[in-house]
């Protein structure tokens, strides 16, 4: 098996896993959700934490839910213009903007996690569930090292001679 095949595996098993995160993450936040709506509606009574935890996972579904998007080609980027060039252009414009698109990654991935250290976010412990902000903000580079292990190998996988863009 070539490297390329061997990164399609590994791609595809962390997209299934991302995948399998986003089905329970979504199953807790409507479990949770419909918990608090019958108990503040119906007892008056709310759990602390369940607001924050239901936001917490929808930031962690946003970045890992983009990331999946981003390998299935899902996101909007340049598709129109790309899409009226020959097969021969679109296949070096998809290339440059791939290109671009993961440097762009890395440096948000290298403030991301510049970000996430910061005794400002460290330090500092949520309300509601009293876990280490570090924690739900640990989502943004996490989804975005996805994006980046999907990009380099969207980038592979075009550059492979023959593989029409």
């Amino acid at each position: 098996m070539n490297n390329t095949g061997l990164l399609s595996k590994v791609t595809d098993f962390m997209e299934s896993a991302a995948k399998s995160f986003l089905t329970v993450a979504f199953g807790i936040m409507t479990l949770v959700t419909s918990v608090e709506v019958i108990r503040r509606y119906i007892f008056g009574l709310s759990f602390p934490w369940a607001e924050e935890l239901v936001r917490f996972l929808l930031v962690w579904v946003t970045f890992i839910g983009g990331s999946v998007a981003f390998k299935r080609g899902e996101l909007v980027y340049l598709d129109l213009f790309v899409d009226k060039l020959s097969p021969t252009f679109k296949k070096v414009a998809k290339g440059i903007v791939t290109a671009v698109t993961l440097v762009f990654l890395l440096i948000t991935l290298w403030l991301s996690i510049d970000y996430v250290r910061s005794p400002s976010i460290t330090m500092q412990i949520s309300p509601g569930m009293n876990v280490p902000m570090a924690y739900p903000y640990a989502a943004i580079p996490v989804g975005l090292s996805l994006m980046i292990v999907f990009c380099i190998s969207n980038l592979l996988s075009a550059s492979k001679p023959g593989k029409e863009g």
